[in-house]
């Protein structure tokens, strides 16, 4: 095997090395040099398949195996700047307002009275979500709600569903 594809196969493994441990270790961070043409994973898909490009042909070639190591090192760097650019700019998640939870439905762990609060786990895109609650009717545990009003992030007004429910038939 030669110095090539030895060159190859290390700088594979610095890029393996820099996708497993990113973020758990400074070592492979500290070996970053900057975003785009110069970070860490494209200069090792350069060097890496640069390697294997060249020696694949060198054995045959000699020198002139450089050309083929040159292109497949371009390309693969090339791809890797696509790739950590379509990863670094990918769209965030909308972000939950309050007023969302107008609407959401939920079931009662904690009764709440009249005047007193009580405790409802709301199902909402994000995973359920348990808040304080009140109502104008006392609930009793694991009645069906729905959120008709949010005083705050952590406090929504409930109203039964299935009172919801009958109002809209009526309508």
């Amino acid at each position: 095997m030669n110095g090539f594809l030895w060159l190859g196969v290390v700088c594979t493994l610095l890029l393996v090395a820099a996708i497993v441990f990113d973020g758990l270790t400074d070592v492979v961070d500290a070996l970053d040099v900057g975003s785009g043409w110069l970070s860490l994973p494209v200069v090792a898909a350069f060097l890496g398949a640069f390697g294997f490009g060249t020696g694949a042909f060198w054995g045959s070639l000699g020198t002139p195996a450089l050309l083929p190591g040159l292109a497949a090192g371009v390309a693969l760097g090339w791809g890797a700047v696509r790739l950590t650019r379509a990863a670094m700019h990918v769209p965030p998640d909308a972000v939950e307002r309050s007023a969302d939870m107008v609407g959401s439905l939920g079931r009662v762990v904690t009764p709440p009275a009249v005047g007193r609060y009580g405790e409802v786990i709301l199902d909402r895109p994000t995973g359920p979500v348990k808040v304080a609650c009140t109502s104008a009717t006392p609930l009793p545990v694991g009645t069906e709600v729905v959120v008709v009003d949010v005083a705050s992030p952590t406090l929504v007004t409930v109203a039964p569903f299935d009172d919801l429910d009958a109002h809209a038939l009526d309508a």
